[in-house]
């Protein structure tokens, strides 16, 4: 279809469309975009929303707390201030059933959001693969829909990103009209019959935008489709429900996730609509749009209560959907992704032969499964996570593990390792990713479950440290532990190193470069030494004595500070902040909870959905 055409029949439906290409708002704060993502920052467009609402100040610039330490952790979610204006608004209240624990009071108020923060690469992607059941574009020899889209990106939309937009919404409205198959997800009668194109109109609009038209989006939509003849090549009416459904793709109200409804709670809050709410529940869990049973339970206004809302909650990490968004989330925790430490890790061929960059991948992909398994098949909770020895391994990667290859096939299949690998850090992916080139990294392991999963907060490395060579070996420094200790002696490195760094990476010495298990020192033959005192928090008074990874397991899957972690790292990513202050009261209900015995991952996905902030937004914003 002609673009020139198409464009002209955008800017006929001037509230629903053309008004997003210039943006005059101010960014936002977080919606329930991920952190870091273009969610996180209402889009501002000057007539964004089917009616043209949200122009110019969607989501107010006071987001919240920036402190808390190296990921905005801690039991209390302690640092930072009040998000914005009016950002301290009431208490969250107390979570809903379905774990058991103990409630916590407390009264943290109700992070500022964006009203109007606009889909993610990733929420495109899947948003269209359930709307239209496309999930590449032949146009672009197979290419998913948002690698041609502009990178995730806070603030407004630039012409750029606009002009993207409309590019990806012409190929896909053309494939979805070329193929029998994804037409009838779209138009289910003959656009030439009689009013086919007006009710097409209101019922795939009531998917795309996720809410019921307007009565004036419903004639502007008419409009269009009176005006078929002059805005289409020929006036077909099969040409006509191409440029409908293009519209709707670059429509404000599709592109972004409106919260827009302006009932007052009388406590400083707007209460969100069935409609809103169901947006929230299905971008949580699914990172895509409602179904068919969550848009009938918003139609009937069936979640107005925490009841309500974790009903469906319940019934939709029961769906496949909602292991996309607990992959994507335990990639966010692990700090997986491109250009990071676990696509970039490789090792000296000539001392680990059994190693090569084609196994990467499988490593990754190791410990994906890993944690899909233990939330969904096991229904595990946290401490399964720290101290399951299930593996999923190839002929290929048993090696590493000292598992016969011959037991095993090409791709990865469920196994059980010995009592000395439990947890997700000691697999292969964890192991590899943060060890050197020729050696292991005391520091690199160290570091990242310090600050990573047990939320202590660690300054910077003095000026120069990371430049530092590691002291060569010598009849006193035989093994690597030895090394670093020495390297990280000094009054600058100590303070840090010795109490908290160190020792976690020094229980995981067991462990060579690549992965496997190790009893003595390559090279000089002497004894490896796993034993240490792993600070659990950081005043350093709560400390354990391990002698290896399983004892470092276990006392990780015991430390407060480690499930605080873990609860602070889902709630930033479920509602896409990062460790905003007035969430603190939730991280640590989730945090108590989760010491709670049979209280699993899956529980606490459900009480995400819980919160008082969860069912209603700031007033003012």
């Amino acid at each position: 279809m002609n673009t020139w055409r198409l464009v002209f029949a955008a800017t006929v439906l001037t509230g629903c469309t053309a008004s997003i290409g210039a943006p005059t708002g101010s960014d936002g704060t977080g919606g329930n975009g991920k952190p870091s993502g273009p969610g996180a920052n209402g889009s501002g467009a000057t007539g964004s929303g089917a009616t043209g609402s949200g122009a110019t100040g969607s989501g107010a610039t006071g987001s919240g707390a920036t402190g808390s330490g190296a990921t905005g952790s801690g039991a209390t979610g302690s640092g930072g201030t009040s998000a914005g204006p009016n950002g301290s608004g009431g208490s969250s209240g107390s979570l809903g059933s379905s774990g058991g624990g103990t409630a916590v009071t407390c009264t943290p108020g109700v992070p500022t959001t964006s009203q109007i923060p606009r889909l993610t690469n990733d929420e495109y992607d899947r948003t269209i693969r359930d709307l239209l059941g496309v999930t590449t574009l032949t146009a672009a020899n197979g290419s998913t829909p948002s690698n041609l889209l502009a990178t995730d990106q806070a603030g407004g939309l630039t012409d750029v990103g606009w002009a993207a937009y409309k590019t990806v919404a012409e190929d896909i409205a053309g494939q979805v009209m070329a193929d029998a198959t994804l037409k009838t997800k779209f138009i289910t009668c003959d656009p030439a019959a009689s009013k086919c194109l007006h009710d097409t109109a209101v019922s795939f609009g009531r998917k795309a935008f996720r809410r019921p038209l307007s009565t004036d989006e419903v004639a502007e939509f008419d409009t269009i489709i009176a005006s078929g003849a002059d805005i289409t090549p020929t006036g077909a009416p099969s040409e006509v429900a191409e440029a409908l459904l293009y519209m709707f793709l670059i429509s404000p109200s599709f592109l972004q996730r409106e919260e827009l409804q302006d009932t007052s709670d009388g406590a400083g809050h707007y209460n969100l609509s069935a409609y809103e709410v169901a947006s929230r529940l299905s971008y949580t869990l699914w990172g895509s749009t409602p179904d068919d049973t969550l848009n009938q339970a918003a139609d009937t206004q069936q979640l107005a209560t925490p009841a309500q809302i974790l009903t469906q909650a319940q019934r939709m990490i029961a769906d496949p959907r909602a292991r996309d968004m607990t992959q994507a989330f335990h990639r966010y925790y692990m700090l997986m992704g491109l250009n990071t430490r676990w696509d970039n890790t490789n090792k000296d061929p000539s001392l680990f032969p059994a190693f090569n960059k084609g196994l990467v991948p499988a490593m990754q992909q190791e410990t994906e499964m890993f944690f899909d398994n233990i939330v969904f098949a096991k229904s595990g909770t946290f401490d399964d996570l720290l101290t399951s020895t299930t593996a999923f391994v190839s002929a290929a990667t048993a090696p590493l593990y000292g598992l016969d290859p011959s037991k095993f096939g090409a791709g990865l299949s469920e196994t059980t390792l010995d009592a000395n690998h439990p947890g997700f850090l000691t697999r292969l992916g964890f192991l590899n990713a943060y060890s050197g080139y020729s050696g292991t990294s005391p520091i690199l392991r160290g570091a990242f479950i310090t600050k990573q999963v047990l939320g202590i907060a660690i300054g910077a490395p003095p000026p120069g440290a990371e430049q530092t060579p590691l002291p060569d070996s010598s009849a006193t420094l035989d093994t690597n532990r030895k090394r670093y200790d020495a390297l990280t002696a000094g009054s600058a490195c100590s303070g840090c190193h010795h109490p908290f760094i160190n020792p976690p990476g020094f229980a995981l010495e067991a462990f060579n470069t690549v992965g496997s298990w190790q009893t003595v020192e390559a090279g000089t033959n002497a004894p490896i030494d796993s034993t240490a005192d792993i600070a659990l928090d950081a005043t350093g008074d709560n400390t354990v004595h391990v002698t290896g990874p399983k004892d470092l397991m276990a006392a990780i899957a015991a430390a407060p500070g480690a499930k605080a972690q873990y609860a602070s790292k889902w709630v930033s990513f479920a509602y896409g902040r990062e460790g905003d202050a007035n969430d603190a009261c939730t991280v640590q209900q989730l945090a108590t909870k989760m010491t709670t015995g049979g209280y699993s991952v899956l529980n606490l996905m459900a009480d995400l959905t819980q919160t008082l902030s969860f069912r209603v937004r700031v007033a003012g914003q």
